[in-house]
């Protein structure tokens, strides 16, 4: 699983903000219910789910909308990188990582 202790709760509900503005179920699956990722596949969209959510944090910010409660989410975006990097990572699947991340 996807570790968001402590003060990274607030990293779980960007990242469930987004994959639910993208309606990616599969991303809303891995936030919502107590597993991590099952397959290459999984790893894959978690990973490109990250670089497309990453944009969409920049374009809130020049638009100057409040995502919640921020203007700027940043910070976040950089901590929801190390936690699912190192998920990813630390599971098997950092050749999938490191892929969706040379290519974006």
């Amino acid at each position: 699983m996807l570790n968001f202790s402590g003060k990274d709760e607030k990293a779980r509900l960007v990242m469930l903000h987004y994959a639910g503005e993208f309606n990616n179920q599969t991303v809303l699956e891995i936030l919502s219910k107590p597993r991590g990722v099952f397959n290459k596949e999984e790893a894959i969209i978690l990973s490109r789910f990250f670089w497309e959510m990453l944009d969409a944090t920049a374009l809130d910010r020049e638009e100057g909308k409040i995502v919640l409660g921020e203007a700027n989410l940043q910070h976040w975006a950089e901590r929801i990188m190390h936690i699912i990097g190192g998920y990813l990572n630390s599971n098997g699947y950092q050749q999938e990582w490191d892929t969706v991340c040379d290519e974006a």
